[in-house]
């Protein structure tokens, strides 16, 4: 699909959920500029995401820092995201942060082909259907690797349009005063357009504590 046609569909679909449409928003990349991210780097992506999550809800019941220790994937870790995991006692507005972080976590496994995902966050996410997944006690991630198959780069991309487009009537919503869309959580929105462009490899940006959601 070229980039004014994904335009043009995104454009459709929030319209027909009264959604305000920006005109002027600019086309995303071209499926031929993009190179997504690789298996491995969405394995890594997800293991820190499952750590960080993880500690946010049970706090100092949370085992996933001494599975990271114990096998020396720190480096898989933002530097956000090792400070908090070290942390014995992180603050509540940190645990907040990362709490948000199941949102993230929630899309990119979508991206990674283990979860169904509607286009608009309309409902509450969860990752319970995906945790058997994840390493337990001193396991390797291997039923996690083979079980990631990345959806087809088009696909990712029309989420990311559609995400940058619905992130912008968010932002414009809560800058004009104005009613935000019915029904959707603009911090939802952010969350996924955050993954989506990580996923794209948006503005060139490697480092997940810096991923840009420009609207």
């Amino acid at each position: 699909m070229s980039p004014h046609d994904r335009k043009a569909m995104s454009e459709a679909k929030l319209r027909a959920i009264a959604v305000p449409v920006n005109d002027h928003l600019p086309m995303i990349e071209a499926d031929h500029e993009v190179d997504l991210r690789s298996p491995e780097e969405v394995l890594r992506r997800l293991l820190a995401l499952w750590a960080v999550v993880d500690k946010a809800f049970l706090g100092s019941k949370s085992k996933t820092s001494n599975y990271f220790a114990t096998h020396n994937l720190q480096p898989w870790l933002s530097n956000v995201e090792r400070d908090f995991l070290l942390n014995d006692h992180p603050s509540r507005r940190d645990g907040i942060h990362f709490s948000w972080q199941l949102e993230t976590f929630y899309f990119l496994a979508w991206c990674a082909g283990l979860l169904a995902c509607n286009e608009i966050p309309n409902e509450e996410s969860s990752v319970k259907p995906i945790l058997h997944l994840f390493p337990v006690g001193a396991e390797k991630p291997d039923r996690l690797r083979a079980a990631i198959h990345l959806r087809d780069k088009s696909e990712v991309l029309d989420r990311a349009d559609i995400l940058y487009r619905l992130h912008w009537a968010v932002r414009n919503a809560q800058v004009t005063g104005s009613d935000a869309p019915k029904g959707i959580d603009g911090g939802v929105v952010q969350e996924w357009h955050r993954a989506v462009n990580w996923m794209i490899r948006y503005d060139g940006e490697d480092n997940w504590d810096n991923v840009g959601t420009d609207t």
